[in-house]
């Protein structure tokens, strides 16, 4: 089996999580930790059979940087405000999926996630739906993010 299949297992797999995670996210306003750890769990496994298959070391090595510079980031969020734990741990997952396409798709599919979400509150906050204070579920756009940019990556022949 040839990386391809590899890249569309691992996203295929982010992809039922990020769902699952998306619509608990909007109705709880919480990333559970069992579900983020499953999902996480599933792409580590994916890529390291990806790699030990393929012999291609690498990508193994860029997802764990990429989800190691995602947490930091997001930590760092966390810690100056607005950022949730779970956004914090779900930035792990995130990170990982979209490093093992590419530095640019770490990069990218966080800023895609940021950028969505900046343009619903936007609308939330015109239409008065929300206001500054409202607790917005940021788990769905770090999804949204990650699958527009990994995808794109990945149908192009490139994850």
């Amino acid at each position: 089996m040839d990386g391809v299949f590899w890249a569309w297992l691992l996203w295929l797999w982010f992809l039922g999580w990020a769902s699952a995670l998306a619509w608990v996210d909007i109705r709880d306003h919480r990333l559970p930790n069992k579900m983020v750890g499953a999902a996480f769990v599933g792409c580590v496994a994916i890529t390291v059979t990806h790699a030990v298959v393929t012999g291609n070391g690498g990508i193994a090595v860029r997802a764990l940087i990429g989800s190691i510079v995602a947490v930091a980031f997001f930590a760092l969020a966390h810690v100056i405000g607005g950022m949730g734990m779970g956004d914090v741990k779900y930035a792990a997952v995130t990170g990982w999926v979209l490093g093992t396409v590419s530095w640019q798709a770490l990069w990218w599919g966080h800023l895609v996630g940021f950028v969505m979400a900046g343009c619903v509150v936007v609308v939330g906050l015109a239409i008065r739906r929300w206001h500054r204070a409202s607790a917005i579920p940021f788990g769905p756009f770090m999804g949204l993010g990650s699958i527009a940019v990994g995808a794109s990556a990945v149908l192009a022949g490139l994850g």
